[in-house]
């Protein structure tokens, strides 16, 4: 992302104590002593992965971006509370999950089962999957299961994050009738000071699973930062899971992990689709601090429809991560190739093949350095990476073979983004679901 030879690290921001609003109400997840996680003070021990195939290299220079944390430092046994209206408590779902649910309506998964029994669809096809689903956000009660952030972007981009009562008023959010949930951005055609955009924190905050999300439409085009990822306390202390993610015309997905010391990654353990981006710094270090932010990542080389005009041409897919004891894996099935026990809600990841991310857990710790995250979409302008001199006016990475600069006639991204709105009427979500599943083995 922006390259680290030419952008220093920016200073933590100060947080304003409104900002606590903005995220999910959660605690520590009471009741159960879990076997995986750190909540209890627990640190397991993690089995040795085998090498597998070495993965591939993407010696070109890695574009790093800046963080895009939540700007909440919240340590792990803390509870934020919402001073706006909406969930304010927290129940317990399956082996270490917390969700904010109304008062009145709190409840608790069980299961006794080593493994989830084998589940019949309805053509009649048999799966013994380990994974249960326990969240299913989707159709019109999808945007009561998030957060809307109302606050600078921490991003510094071209950007007005709106409230939820602006963006219901002003039609930058809606669900369509399909049952899909829409997130635009305002397409008036000059602004000032930012573009009107929605940010959305998921009121679901985990540790550990498998997270699927089935995108029909993602925002596109020069200016556009979009991404779907997650994110925990105490940045980077928690971790960040970037999971779709790119810039301007970029057509290759990337893919990050950000942590605190410690976390590395070894690359004879890989085993994956996608490349290992480089930069300035050690490439399988996670460390934000000691890499200016530039982290562990992968650029997904293989595919030609896994982001940007790409993925909407072939009506996007599922993106699926699976965050468990071995480590974090992230798939992409485009519409066409999403696995049947997938539709079933009965995931085989064991089936799936190789994935285009594999972080292993052999020298990372994936419930030490990552815990208690909760899910983003975003749509930024501009801002520190999309709007980059280095990135704006070159091109040649990501699948981007012309500047925006030379695509749009601008020399700066927030001149571009200011005054074009008509530009941006593709610069939106469409989501078919988000869906949460649990295990009692993998975690």
């Amino acid at each position: 992302m922006i390259p680290t030879n030419t952008f220093a690290l920016l200073p933590l921001a100060a947080i304003a104590l409104s900002a606590l609003s903005a995220q999910p109400a959660s605690a520590r997840i009471g009741g159960n002593t879990v076997s995986h996680g750190i909540r209890n003070g627990k640190k397991p021990h993690l089995p040795v992965v085998e090498p597998v195939k070495r993965a591939n290299s993407d010696k070109t220079k890695r574009k790093v971006k800046k963080r895009k944390n939540s700007c909440v430092a919240r340590p792990n046994n803390a509870t934020a509370t919402l001073s706006t209206s909406g969930p304010s408590s927290t129940a317990s779902l399956g082996n270490g999950w917390g969700v904010n649910t109304d008062a009145t309506s709190s409840w608790q998964a069980t299961s006794t089962s080593s493994s989830a029994p084998a589940a019949t669809t309805s053509a009649g096809t048999s799966y013994n999957s380990e994974w249960t689903m326990t969240e299913n956000w989707s159709g019109n009660s999808f945007f009561d299961h998030w957060s809307f952030w109302s606050w600078d972007d921490p991003t510094h981009g071209t950007v007005h994050y709106v409230d939820a009562g602006t963006a219901w008023n002003e039609g930058l959010i809606s669900i369509n009738d399909k049952g899909n949930a829409i997130m635009k951005v305002d397409t008036t055609q000059n602004v000032q000071g930012g573009r009107k955009s929605v940010r959305i924190h998921g009121n679901l905050v985990y540790t550990g699973g498998l997270v699927l999300m089935d995108a029909v439409h993602m925002p596109v085009g020069c200016g556009t930062w979009p991404a779907w990822w997650s994110n925990g306390p105490n940045w980077p202390y928690g971790g960040e899971i970037d999971i779709l993610e790119g810039v301007n015309a970029f057509s290759q997905n990337q893919i990050s992990l950000h942590t605190g010391s410690g976390c590395r990654m070894v690359e004879s353990e890989m085993e994956m689709q996608g490349k290992l981006t480089t930069g300035n710094f050690d490439q399988f270090n996670c460390a934000s601090y000691e890499t200016s932010n530039q982290g562990c990542g992968v650029r997904d080389t293989y595919h030609t429809d896994g982001y940007g005009e790409g993925y909407n041409a072939v009506g996007g897919g599922v993106v699926a991560m699976k965050w468990d004891k071995e480590g974090i894996k992230i798939w992409w099935f485009n519409r066409n190739s999403i696995p049947a026990d997938i539709t079933a809600e009965q995931p085989m990841p064991s089936t799936w093949g190789t994935p285009v991310a594999d972080f292993p857990s052999t020298e990372c710790n994936p419930y030490q350095y990552f815990y208690d995250h909760f899910n983003i979409f975003d749509t930024t302008f501009c801002g520190d990476w999309a709007g980059a001199d280095n990135v704006w006016n070159y091109a040649g990475y990501a699948g981007q073979d012309q500047s925006c600069a030379a695509m749009t006639g601008y020399s700066t991204c927030s001149d571009y983004v200011l005054n074009n709105g008509n530009a941006f009427q593709n610069a939106y979500w469409e989501v078919a679901y988000v869906k949460y599943f649990n295990s009692t083995t993998a975690l």
